[in-house]
């Protein structure tokens, strides 16, 4: 029962981290992330009609999802926009598990920049806490704050998450 309050307080209607504006680009969040991810700002047409088109794909459940998934997400993998907007598309079709595994997918081949990994991590734990996979979810959080904390401030909301889901992914004895 905790896991679901921390889930849906998390990330209640597919509540971002961050503010963001419905439909725009990934903001950026600093002079150097533009430099490190030049399609978030300047792609805000080419972002806007990607999304709609995974958005579409994954509502139809449509062999091409994954793929316009992974556009998606090769857009701007150090930006956290693209990780709330594909929760927000997946979460609208309960597609979860599906999205979970597209993170997973990509650990292994995404981007080694602290940003993307601890992006991924981080909502690979929160997706597996949504499952109800608090053992799977721990080591997500684990690496999520070995990563974000090389890149984020110290009170950034990601490290409340983390701090949260650490707390329930904790087997008890």
């Amino acid at each position: 029962m905790r896991a679901a309050l921390l889930v849906a307080g998390l990330l209640l209607a597919g509540a971002p981290l961050r503010a963001q504006t419905p439909g725009g680009p990934p903001p950026a969040t600093a002079p150097a992330a533009a430099a490190t991810t030049p399609a978030a700002p300047a792609a805000a047409g080419p972002y806007a009609a990607l999304k709609s088109e995974v958005a579409t794909a994954v509502a139809a459940h449509a062999p091409q999802a994954p793929a316009l998934t992974e556009r998606l997400y090769r857009l701007a993998p150090n930006d956290e926009r693209v990780y709330t907007d594909l929760m927000s598309i997946y979460e609208a079709e309960s597609a979860a598990p599906a999205l979970l595994a597209f993170f997973n997918g990509r650990l292994p081949t995404a981007p080694p920049t602290p940003k993307a990994q601890g992006y991924l991590h981080l909502y690979a734990g929160i997706l597996s806490m949504q499952l109800g996979q608090l053992v799977d979810a721990r080591p997500h959080f684990v690496q999520a704050k070995n990563q974000l904390r090389k890149v984020l401030k110290p009170t950034d909301p990601a490290f409340r998450i983390i701090q949260q889901g650490l707390g329930e992914g904790t087997p008890r004895h």
